[in-house]
């Protein structure tokens, strides 16, 4: 009767030891995910400096997700490392062969690179990975930019929105498309739809002198 009482009593300490280290795992685990999504939600506004801060934390920390990769990556590429960002692009290719965001990483990186042959090749590699994917249309749009293809850009520009309509710099880049064809009215709409999701982007000031003037 003893030993059943202390082996009962043993698995109550044992408990009581073990599971807050279990809760506060799982605390930490849930921390690092809502700092990538804050993150997330910083780059997508323009905040770039104040993302990649948290995302450099996450990466000293072991945190290991594809969407760091990913975010970390773009973030690089627009402090002008894209040497850097390739190697976080690369490793979502590696465990995620399937994933179109290491693909799409890959084609920021050759517009960096000014390779905008290569470029639309991993682009359109993102699109055939995920027909759905808006940030593949966003940056297939972005070099069809860079390429002067105005209605080519256009198009997969609006596609970006119709799959998800909050993407900021998808609005800035139609708007500034379209203020390259003259359609100041569609221009405008873009441009004030950009400023409501990014108030605070780097852009904005540009954007707010450039209607000022209309």
């Amino acid at each position: 009767m003893k030993k059943t009482a202390w082996n009962f009593w043993s698995v109550i300490f044992l408990a009581l030891i073990l599971v807050p280290a279990l809760t506060c795992g799982l605390q930490a685990q849930t921390s690092q995910e809502e700092r990538l999504r804050t993150g997330i939600a910083y780059f997508e506004t323009g905040k770039t400096a104040e993302a990649k801060a948290i995302f450099d934390q996450l990466v000293a920390e072991n945190f290991v997700n594809n969407d760091l990769y990913y975010y970390l990556g773009s973030a690089l590429i627009k402090q002008k490392n894209p040497e850097a960002a390739l190697t976080y692009f690369n490793k979502i290719i590696q465990s995620a062969p399937n994933s179109p965001y290491g693909y799409i990483g890959r084609g920021q990186y050759y517009i960096a690179k000014a390779n905008y042959t290569q470029a639309e090749t991993e682009l359109n590699t993102a699109i055939q990975k995920d027909p759905n994917c808006a940030e593949a249309y966003y940056h297939r749009g972005l070099l069809r930019g860079y390429q002067k293809k105005l209605d080519q850009a256009i198009a997969d520009l609006q596609k970006c929105l119709s799959l998800k309509g909050t993407h900021a710099y998808a609005h800035y880049q139609i708007g500034l498309a379209y203020y390259q064809k003259g359609r100041k009215d569609l221009m405008i709409t873009h441009f004030q739809r950009f400023l409501y999701l990014a108030p605070e982007a780097p852009e904005a000031a540009q954007v707010k002198a450039l209607l000022s003037r209309i």
